[in-house]
């Protein structure tokens, strides 16, 4: 009885600092692909035209890393790969017609971070940190 207390206690633990560091990633990949896109667009008139590449290139890439922590986050959750990626890949490409990326990430975060907070499975990565039950 005590040992199951022990790692009921140590699985709620283990849960909270996995979505405490998913919630950490996705909103610093979401707030710092929100604040490249208001940069680009102040700068992208005078600035030259290597420096404006080179931001467009870590703005895309923080774009693709917010899809892909939802992803993998995803899969902890105990939805299907092929699923997953699927789904990602559709919201990734509906991100980027027109101004869809104003509804798709902020929706895909909270999302997330919601179904995240609910999760109840310990990611295989993290399960060594659990005692054998």
């Amino acid at each position: 009885m005590e040992n199951n207390k022990a790692y009921n206690f140590l699985k709620e633990e283990v849960l909270k600092v996995e979505h405490r560091l998913f919630c950490a990633r996705i909103l610093g990949s979401a707030i710092g692909y929100a604040l490249m896109s208001l940069w680009l667009n102040s700068i992208r008139a005078t600035a030259s035209l290597w420096f404006v590449w080179i931001l467009i290139i870590i703005q895309f890439a923080l774009y693709i890393w917010i899809f892909a922590n939802g992803y993998g986050r995803a899969k902890v959750l105990g939805l299907n790969k092929d699923l997953a990626l699927l789904l990602f890949i559709i919201l990734a490409v509906l991100g980027r017609i027109n101004e869809w990326e104003l509804l798709v990430i902020p929706l895909l975060v909270v999302v997330m971070v919601i179904f995240s907070a609910r999760n109840k499975n310990v990611s295989d990565e993290r399960q060594s940190l659990l005692p054998g039950e």
